[in-house]
């Protein structure tokens, strides 16, 4: 018969292994997971791009007038290894229609042109109101873009009426009139730059400082893409990507501002060449290696924007992605490579392989 002591030592020894058992599984399952975890960080499941347009219209650059010798110096020494893949986002292409002079019409009455305005062709119309600076809107009612200006020198004391306090002051005010008007974006919010300009005998040059100006130029550029990881609980951006246009200089808004508190002598010059993307609308498609985009523009491929310098030979200091804003649109916003210089030196090779562009 089994003594109270053996089954009092038996159940112990049931529980010591028992637990020993219980915590043994326990770092199995951890240690299991933890490899598990480790082995889909490091093969990522990589699926095809998706190319859900199709074949894509090749990015029209036009032709530069001059080319100096490039040559790379980059921070490391090499090209960096970029994605193989990136988004392109649907551009939607404005088309004609009965209602596009009525928008038209509602657009320039808010600017303050409120007369009928002159039909140049079955697009582009031209109001002009003879105040004392001669104001004149040119716009073209199927895309929405248009340039307003002033001819400021009728009216001496503009320059004189200079009261800027800040940098921040003019972008705010710049962008709450494009709100009061209509014309405000959320994507063309957060990315702008200022230019001092000054009277220099009926013309506009830069001037040295913000206490110096005459008349200030500010820049709205669209907002950067941040690319978010997905497996990031934190909502971590991996990568972020800027706009550029022809003009890398040049926002697609661009206006000249006073410092009159009048309305019509407050703006002299509106430039407005927005075009809607519609970001919840894309695909992902394969791109250039940056080799493969360097050897490109060194044989005449891309388009170059020369800068200041007029130097027959130009050193590359950067390469990096981002996207092309056109200001005519073929439908898509589309990924590029970026080649930057000293003194605005600026290139532009589209991203986009070439077996996905016609």
């Amino acid at each position: 018969m089994t003594t109270l002591t053996e089954t009092s030592v038996t159940a112990r020894k049931v529980i010591k292994w028992g637990a020993i058992g219980f915590v043994g599984i326990t770092i199995l399952w951890y240690l299991g997971t933890a490899l598990v975890n480790y082995y889909k960080a490091t093969h990522p499941v990589v699926s095809n791009p998706t190319e859900d347009f199709g074949v894509l219209p090749k990015i029209s650059f036009p032709d530069s007038s001059s080319r100096p010798k490039l040559s790379l110096e980059l921070p490391t020494g090499a090209i960096p290894t970029f994605v193989d893949r990136m988004y392109v986002y649907s551009e939607p292409v404005k088309k004609s229609s009965f209602g596009n002079a009525d928008e038209a019409i509602e657009t320039a009455a808010a600017l303050g042109f409120l007369f009928t305005p002159t039909q140049q062709t079955a697009s582009d119309y031209v109001w002009a109101n003879q105040d004392q600076l001669i104001s004149k809107l040119e716009m073209n009612i199927v895309n929405g873009h248009f340039t307003l200006t002033r001819q400021w020198q009728n009216n001496p004391t503009l320059a004189a009426t200079a009261s800027f306090t800040s940098d921040k002051t003019i972008i705010t005010d710049t962008e709450n009139y494009l709100t009061k008007v209509g014309l405000s974006n959320s994507d063309i919010v957060g990315v702008e730059k200022v230019t001092y300009l000054k009277d220099a005998g009926g013309t506009l040059a830069e001037a040295l400082s913000l206490s110096d100006a005459d008349f200030v130029q500010v820049d709205l550029f669209r907002k950067n893409i941040d690319e978010v990881d997905p497996t990031s609980k934190t909502k971590e951006i991996k990568a972020t990507y800027p706009f550029y246009s022809l003009d890398p200089n040049k926002g697609i808004v661009r206006a000249v501002v006073t410092g009159s508190k009048t309305v019509n002598n407050n703006i002299i010059n509106l430039d407005y060449t927005y075009n809607k993307i519609d970001y919840t609308t894309n695909g992902t498609y394969p791109i250039k290696t940056g080799e493969e985009a360097w050897t490109e523009l060194q044989n005449g491929g891309g388009y170059v924007f020369p800068g200041t310098s007029g130097a027959a030979e130009m050193k590359i200091r950067r390469i990096f992605l981002g996207y092309f804003d056109a200001e005519s649109t073929t439908g898509y916003a589309m990924p590029i490579y970026i080649f930057l210089g000293d003194q605005g030196f600026t290139a532009y090779v589209s991203a986009v392989t070439d077996t996905w562009t016609k």
